[in-house]
């Protein structure tokens, strides 16, 4: 769910249709706890509900004048006010126009994208492996959206990214691999490579287990940055803004970007940063507000913080991702104490004191 990106996205999933009609009770706790978690597309969705309306609104207009025709020949005395007629007439006959012509914008608009681009899409809870047609394995994380360009394998090898993706990219040196994110844009030809740019997340990063690649900051004109096997590039989702106050990610304004060494977690050397992909839940020293939004897409679930305070202290932990979630937060509230209880069907509050 994650990933709609338009309101025709949103106006053509039969979900959606049904939480905005309130038809279906559990579609309505679905969508009110995804619009919880991504408050950047209050906009977008408010769009696509008014559209629904308006389209159900015009629907109801052409019922009410088909029964108004069934209704007048048995009515006593019969109806004479023609003009009452003529205006059902008339809002009937703009009623049709006007649903002709959403319906048709939107059905141009989703096969006009589709014949551009092939989406592959993960929910919450949810990972996909894929293969693509020049050879490339692609491990998808949850709650991710995969776009491949037209043409892919044959004009081009470009693809968009929102979410995590641990890819195996193909060599072929007259087609470069393109991975293109809200923030970075990664080349390489063929290599290793773990990208993640969750659009409710403050960074964006790109790990590079294998082989060469180069990233280029959107944002900025400056030369692409080499990496080498094992190098990671970090960069805020959001262009930096002038004043350093609220800087949160720790990242300098002065080169927008931090070039660091991945992480390895275990005597094996395994990577932390690409663990998801091994069916593990990793975290280092990472804080607890960062946690909570991988466990809310690994469980399909909603996490909030009673006490601002305690989102950022850091824990550091591995999982199977096969473990309870319970058992997850009562190992992590044993380093550094907190409480936590549930709320709703899938909604759980942290906490430091009693509530």
């Amino acid at each position: 769910m994650s990933a709609y990106q338009s309101v025709q996205d949103f106006i053509l999933d039969e979900s959606f249709f049904r939480y905005v009609v309130r038809q279906d009770s559990s579609e309505i706790l679905k969508w009110e706890s995804y619009i919880k978690q991504h408050p950047e597309q209050q906009e977008l969705i408010q769009h696509a509900k008014q559209e629904l309306l308006a389209m159900q609104d015009a629907l109801y207009l052409i019922d009410a004048e088909q029964n108004y025709v069934r209704l007048v020949p048995h009515l006593d005395p019969p109806v004479k006010n023609i003009l009452l007629k003529k205006k059902w007439t008339y809002y009937a006959a703009a009623a049709i126009v006007f649903l002709c012509l959403i319906t048709s914008l939107y059905v141009f608009q989703y096969h006009f994208n589709q014949s551009k681009t092939t989406a592959y899409l993960t929910q919450p809870a949810e990972k996909k492996t894929i293969k693509l047609a020049d050879g490339t394995l692609v491990k998808l994380n949850a709650a991710s959206k995969l776009e491949i360009a037209d043409g892919f394998g044959k004009t081009n090898r470009a693809v968009k990214l929102v979410g995590e993706a641990y890819m195996e990219v193909a060599k072929n040196k007259a087609l470069p691999f393109t991975v293109t994110t809200q923030a970075l844009q990664v080349r390489v030809l063929g290599t290793t490579i773990n990208v993640r740019a969750y659009a409710n997340e403050e960074l964006t990063a790109a790990s590079l287990i294998e082989g060469s690649a180069e990233v280029i900051l959107k944002s900025k004109s400056q030369a692409p940055i080499r990496l080498k096997p094992k190098d990671k590039v970090v960069a805020p989702l959001a262009e930096a803004q002038p004043s350093s106050k609220n800087n949160t990610t720790g990242i300098e304004k002065k080169s927008d970007y931090k070039l660091e060494t991945v992480t390895q977690y275990d005597a094996e050397q395994r990577l932390a940063e690409t663990s998801w992909a091994d069916q593990k839940l990793v975290f280092v020293n990472e804080p607890l507000s960062s946690i909570a939004k991988t466990l809310e897409r690994w469980y399909n679930i909603t996490i909030e913080f009673q006490n601002s305070d305690i989102s950022s202290r850091k824990y550091t932990a591995a999982f199977d991702d096969r473990e309870e979630l319970q058992n997850v937060l009562q190992s992590l509230r044993s380093s550094i104490p907190f409480n936590y209880r549930k709320i709703g069907p899938r909604s759980i509050r942290i906490y430091l004191t009693n509530p």
